[in-house]
This record gives C-alpha cells, sequence and structure tokens, in this order.
C-alpha cells in the first residue's frame, strides 16, 4: 500500500510540476541557492549572447557598449523580477494565471501569446545557432575554404529538438539535473575563450579597440554609451515571460531576486555578452563558432564548440518547459499528455532548421521587439501587484472562468491594461526602431525601454484608481466578502 501510495503521490507531483496546478512548497525544485544559480545560468548563458556581443561591439565603442549593456541590464533586471515573478512564488501558479489579477480572466491571453512567441522564438534562435555552429566547424575541419553543408546543419537541429523532447518527455526534473552541469560548463567556456583572446593581446588593448566607423551604429560616446544601455535593457525586459514560471518553483522567498540577478544577469548574460564583444573585436568575426576555432585553433576551437553546442541543450530545455506549462492554457492542450504538448511545439523547429542563416541575421531586431513588447505589459504586472494591491489577491479567482470572478473586469478583459501594453509599445518604437536600430533625438539621454516603463505605470496608476474610485471592477475593494464567497473553480 505504501509503495502504491508513493507511486500515486510522485505522479501527482509530476502532474504538478508539469502542468498548470498551483506548485506547493514542498514539491518545488530550487530548494537551495545553489541550484537556483545553476537554473539562472543557465537561462541567461545561452550562446545566443555571443551574437549580441557582437552587437555591442557594433556601436562604436567596445568599453562603452559592454559597460552601458551590464547597466541596462543590472538597473531592469530587478523591477521584471519583481513584475513577473512575486505572485508565481507566493502562490505557485504560472505566469499567465497570475496575470489574470491585472490583465483579466481573458485579456491574460495577451501574455500567454507573447509567452509563446517569445519562448519559442528564442529556443529557436538557440537551435539555429547550434546547427550553423556544428556546420561551421564540419566546414573548417572536413572542407577549409568551401562553404557550409546546410543539409548537416539541419541534421544537426533536428537532433537538438529530438534530445530535447528526449529530456523533457517525464517532467522538468531533468531541466534542475542538466543545468547542474550545463551552467559550470559555460561559464568555464566563457572563461577560457577570454583567456586566450587576450594571449596575445593584452585585455586593456582590447577593451580599446573598436569596430571600424564605418560600420558603427554611431560615433557620439553618449549615444554609444545608450546603445550598450537599450540593448542590456531589452535583453531583461525578455525576461518577463520567463521569469514566472522559474519562480513558481523557487522553495524560498530569499532567493527570488538575487540568485537570479547574479546567475541570468551579471554572471550568466554580463559575462558571455561582454567575452563575445571582445572576440569579436579581437578576429573581425560576429560567427562565434567562427571566432573560437581562429582563437582557439581546430583542435582545442572544436572541443569547445562541441561542449558549447551540447551546453545549449540545458536553456533550450527551460525554455520549452516553460512554453509547455503556459500553452496548457488552451483547453485544447491541456487535454494532451505533457510529452505530446512538447512535441507540437518543437514541430515548427523542423521548418527552422533549414532557415537558420535567415533567423540568425535578425536576432537583435528581434531582441529589440521584446522590449516594445514587454515595456507596457511589465509595468501593468509590477504596478497591479505592486501598487495598487498591496500584494494580496485571491488566488481562488484566479482559476474562476465566469463572471463570478474578481478579475472578471469588462467581459473578462482589463482594458485600461490592454490600452497600456499598446501605449508601451507605442512609446518604445517612437524612441528607437528595431528594424533599422533609427534612435529619436532623446534616446542618447533616455533610451527606449525605461522612459516607456515609467510611463506606463504613471499611466496606469492613475487610470486606474480612477476605476476602483468610480466602480467595483477588478477585486481591488472588498477583497474580504470576495474571499468568502463560494466560486467554481477549474483549469
Amino acid at each position: 500500500m505504501s509503495n502504491s501510495n508513493t507511486d500515486v503521490s510522485g505522479q501527482i507531483s509530476r502532474e504538478t510540476l508539469a502542468g498548470r496546478l498551483p506548485v506547493a512548497g514542498s514539491a518545488r525544485l530550487y530548494t537551495g541557492f545553489g541550484t537556483l544559480l545553476n537554473a539562472a545560468v543557465a537561462l541567461g548563458a545561452a550562446s545566443y549572447n555571443y551574437l549580441f556581443g557582437a552587437s555591442v561591439a557594433a556601436v562604436g565603442s567596445t568599453s562603452l557598449g559592454i559597460m552601458g549593456y551590464v547597466i541596462g541590464l543590472m538597473m531592469t533586471l530587478a523591477p521584471m523580477y519583481l513584475a513577473s515573478g512575486m505572485i508565481s512564488y507566493r502562490h505557485g501558479v504560472d505566469p499567465v494565471d497570475a496575470a489574470k489579477s491585472a490583465l483579466g480572466t481573458r485579456g491574460s491571453a495577451l501574455l500567454l501569446f507573447m509567452i509563446l512567441i517569445t519562448t519559442l522564438g528564442w529556443a529557436f534562435v538557440l537551435v539555429a545557432m547550434t546547427g550553423q555552429a556544428a556546420g561551421r566547424l564540419q566546414q573548417v575541419l572536413m572542407n577549409p575554404g568551401g562553404g557550409i553543408d546546410n543539409t548537416f546543419v539541419a541534421t544537426v537541429s533536428i537532433a537538438m529538438l529530438v534530445l530535447v523532447w528526449l529530456a523533457l518527455r517525464k517532467g522538468p526534473a531533468m531541466m534542475a539535473l542538466m543545468t547542474r552541469f550545463t551552467s559550470p560548463a559555460v561559464l568555464i567556456i566563457a572563461a577560457v575563450l577570454l583567456y586566450l583572446i587576450t594571449r596575445d593581446v593584452s585585455l586593456s588593448t582590447l577593451w580599446h579597440t573598436n569596430v571600424p566607423e564605418s560600420s558603427a551604429y554611431a560615433t557620439d560616446p553618449l549615444l554609444q554609451l545608450a546603445y550598450g544601455v537599450e540593448f542590456g535593457a531589452s535583453n531583461a525586459l525578455t525576461i518577463v515571460p520567463f521569469f514566472g514560471g522559474m519562480a513558481r518553483l523557487i522553495h524560498k522567498r530569499k532567493h527570488l531576486i538575487t540568485p537570479c540577478l547574479l546567475g541570468a544577469g551579471l554572471i550568466g548574460a554580463g559575462f558571455t555578452t561582454a567575452v563575445g564583444a571582445l572576440a569579436s573585436v579581437a578576429t573581425g568575426s560576429t560567427e562565434p563558432a567562427e571566432w573560437v576555432v581562429k582563437t582557439a585553433g581546430n583542435g582545442l576551437g572544436s572541443v569547445i564548440v562541441i561542449v558549447l553546442l551540447l551546453a545549449n541543450l540545458g536553456t533550450l530545455v527551460s525554455f520549452f518547459y516553460l512554453a509547455g506549462v503556459s500553452v496548457q492554457q488552451i483547453r485544447f492542450f491541456a487535454r494532451m499528455r505533457w510529452d505530446v504538448i512538447i512535441a507540437v511545439l518543437l514541430l515548427p523547429g523542423v521548418f527552422v532548421a533549414f532557415e537558420t542563416d535567415w533567423l540568425i541575421a535578425h536576432v537583435m531586431n528581434w531582441l529589440a521587439y521584446n522590449g516594445a513588447m514587454f515595456a507596457g505589459i511589465a509595468a501593468v504586472l509590477f504596478t497591479d501587484y505592486l501598487l495598487l494591491r498591496r500584494q494580496h489577491i485571491l488566488p481562488a479567482h484566479l482559476f474562476v472562468k465566469s463572471s463570478e470572478s474578481a478579475y472578471w473586469y469588462w467581459g473578462g478583459v482589463n482594458w485600461v491594461a490592454i490600452g497600456v501594453v499598446v501605449l508601451g509599445a507605442a512609446s518604445y518604437l517612437s524612441f528607437f526602431n528595431p528594424m533599422t536600430l533609427e534612435v529619436g533625438s532623446s534616446f542618447r539621454y533616455l533610451g527606449a525601454a525605461m522612459p516607456s516603463f515609467f510611463l506606463s505605470i504613471v499611466v496606469y496608476y492613475a487610470a486606474m484608481r480612477l476605476v476602483i474610485a468610480a466602480t467595483n471592477k477588478g477585486g481591488y475593494r472588498g477583497t474580504a466578502t470576495l474571499a468568502t464567497k463560494k466560486v467554481a473553480v477549474g483549469l
């Protein structure tokens, strides 16, 4: 009997972690600082940071680009963690359910859409980079002077998708296990690469080596710094769809911010992007696999590229886990087995495997558009929970699908929040064009992400104060009565 109970308990735990059921404290994966730090490093230190590094160097000043990037990253990450992670941590719910208190029972579908295109978008960028890196390595070793074998690139990319499915098909436990090994590997390799590129040229020399003015984004130092800050802030904004899924698996409140700020921010994204920027100016190449082999030689370079390819698996598993949990908001997917959900999400990657060049060429445009997408929604989530509700919601009402929900607003949608999300995107695009990288006159002083974020906070706070004063919408008033009200809940 005890064995049977243990099996059932284990099954419930797996279904909770892989599904939308709130995760109780005893079932959470990240019980210590170290395990969470590893997971955060895996999330932040993805190989595409080396591509970001090339763009950071391209601002025209390597030193200002790197400093600006780290400044923008670190000053933006903390409010993003609070905006996207507090409700998920406190109540163990996934990010879309957490957003219902601000966006409405049906309005949270907007965040679901953003989560899916962002997590899958970055995952497929990583798949494309993996295939391209393998193809470049094969070309250097087997066909020097020739071109990359696109069939080989596609084969490696598809093989990576299969490995992700095998790792995730039983649930997210493999995610914590893999990041325990891949995170240190990524950082060790970044340190080795930094040593190799500074072996013949000093770090100080590289720090002051810049791309030619003709190919630089700007020649004005203030604008160069602003570009760096904006790239860092845009990267930080991409954490909004990811962090709630991680926060619901964190055991202790004291670990909510610091391990992730260090792991995903300073150590993960900051360090690896800086190495990418320095390597780009040292070798004149923007393609990681190419400059790794140039720097380390065919033998050691091949080993490093192979380890990097394998380390990408930990990040990919994290991305597809978060997408797999979120997509269960859609009834069609909620009825599927977990392994089938992951297979369906991986399926578009087969097309990506044959279009890797195009995807990699547009990676910085995609990063900047993420800033436009999430500036407004981060402001809404931050303001609603921390300023308007003072960190108090009715968790049962997150799972009420009818007008009985405290978060029904107008037909299930908080149209004020939706309007502010649109305002945030419009404001961002008025400062910065992600496709052309053209900027407005005030960009050099303000950037784009942070003024859009703060503008959205002010507008949402003022507008919702009027709503709260004039109506009973949104469950801001009478919470004690609403908490005792019997409601029908469901997933």
